[in-house]
Parts: C-alpha cells; structure tokens; sequence
C-alpha cells in the first residue's frame, strides 16, 4: 500500500488496500480489503470503503459516505473467492451520506459501475448492478433501484426515485421527486409521469446541430402526437429517416422490455407540425 500521500492516523485501513500516490485519507475512514483507490484521489471523514471496489483517480468521495458495500438483496451470498465488484471512473464525486453498492453477480465484468466525471449528490443511493455513464448527476436524494442504466449526461432531478431494471437514456432529464418505473429514452424530459418533451438545455449545451435540435424535437412531438408507441416509431421514422438522433431513440424504444414512459398525448386535429418542421 503506497501511503506517499495524507493519511489521517485515525483511519483504519486494510493492509491488502492499495492506495496509489497522493491518496488523501480523512480522519476515521474505514477502507476494507479489495479496494484500490487511483492517484489524487480524496476520501473524506467518515467513510467507509467495502470491497472489492475500484476507483479511479482525483475522486472526491464523502464524508461519510458508504461506497462498495455488499448489495442489499436477499439472494445475494458473500463469496470471498469469486467477490462481486464496484468499479468507478476518473474524476467522480460522491457526496455527503451517498450509498453506493457492489454488484450481486462475481466478476469485474458484471460491477456495479459508475462513469467517468458523474456527480452524485448527498443521501443518493446506486444500488447492486447499477450502470451508470460518464457525466451523470444524481441530485440530492435521488435514489436507484437494482440493475438501473443511465445514460451519459443525464440528470435525475433530487428525490426521484427509479424502480429496478429502469433505464434512462444519454441526455436525458427527470424532474425532481418524479417516481420512475417505466425507460426514458434518449434527449427526453420527464415531469408528471410523462414526457414533456426534450431537453432543450442539455441540447443546446451540448452543442448539437440544428439539424440534430429540429429530429429530436420533431421525435417527441409525435410521440405526443401519436397514442400508441408503434404508431409514434413509425412517424419518426418516416419523417427522420437519415437522423443519427432519432435512430438513437426508435433504437431505445425498440430494446425496451419496461415500456417506455407515456408522453402526454395530444390529439391530431389540434396538431400543427410546421411549428417543428420549419425551425
């Protein structure tokens, strides 16, 4: 264990951790056996590691946080010789009372994951087998149920909850204090246990076209336009046939085994579908 960086002499530490250079180790930090912890990262008062826990470097986790222990499901056996693994990115922060749990299956191919550059807020929960892509923020309370998906870029509103195998596409936004059972695809905006529409901030912070900003408008204005999903793919399709955007969502909703969550429904005689087409 490399200890070239500040380690509080109150932290209990297993001798097996590995800890690389410039490791900052809080007061009363407890690292368990199976954790290695990347250059520059930053383990606050308080915190408990479990493992077998990778994480990355210049990491800011806590205080008093709980990362990399054992899954909170009732099948789930402890097998010292074939453990399941948490394993997160470069440049994560996990605040304040977050809890963040190994996966229930062995092997690093099958961890809990966490991307590079995500923000997770105080008091959030990633429960076993959770996936996450890079630059996800959780607000504070947002909590995910076992075998979740989130895309890059989204951001799940505080106190949102996400009931188990739920999956949330890149870009997309879910209001806070929402509870989540069905996916949320690609680019979308979530607010009453609807879709609103698109998230037009990400969007644009992100820099897409034109083009791109017009098939992904386009896309959920007839999801709402439409009742039925099949009779809403079939439009998009029609309509933004060479649109990478658009494929990306139809892709979504055709992979979906949950469902996808309802888009606020508008009737056909009250449409006018220049307002999207001639922006």
């Amino acid at each position: 264990m490399e200890r070239s960086g500040r380690v509080h002499h109150t932290a209990v530490i297993d001798p097996t951790a590995r800890l690389a250079e410039g490791v900052t180790v809080a007061p009363y930090a407890i690292i368990h056996a199976g954790v290695e912890i990347g250059p520059g990262t930053k383990i606050l008062e308080h915190t408990v590691l479990g493992g077998p826990a990778v994480i990355g470097s210049n990491c800011r986790i806590g205080p008093g946080a709980y990362v990399g222990t054992p899954p909170q499901h009732l099948r789930y056996k402890e097998d010292a010789g074939n453990p399941s693994y948490l394993i997160i990115g470069d440049n994560v922060t996990i605040r304040e009372g977050a809890r963040v749990h190994r996966a229930t299956k062995p092997g690093k191919e099958n961890a809990t994951r966490i991307g590079d550059r995500c923000f997770l807020m105080g008091a959030i929960h990633v429960a076993h087998d959770c996936v996450l892509g890079s630059d996800v923020i959780m607000a504070d309370g947002a909590l995910l149920g076992g075998h979740c998906a989130i895309g890059s870029h989204a951001f799940l509103g505080g106190g949102c909850t996400l009931h188990q195998f739920t999956r949330v596409g890149r870009y997309a936004i879910i209001s806070g204090n929402e509870a989540i059972s069905q996916d949320v695809p690609p680019f979308a905006a979530a607010r009453y246990g609807r879709l609103k529409g698109y998230n037009a901030i990400a969007c644009r912070r992100a820099g897409f076209s034109r083009e791109a900003v017009n098939a992904i408008r386009g896309s959920y204005y007839r999801m709402r336009l439409n009742r039925l999903t099949g009779d809403a793919v079939a439009a998009i399709q029609r309509d933004f046939p060479d649109s990478r955007e658009a494929n990306e969502i139809v892709d979504f909703i055709a992979a979906s085994k949950r469902g996808i969550l309802p888009s606020r429904w508008r009737r056909a005689v009250d449409a006018d579908l220049s307002e999207v087409n001639d922006e």
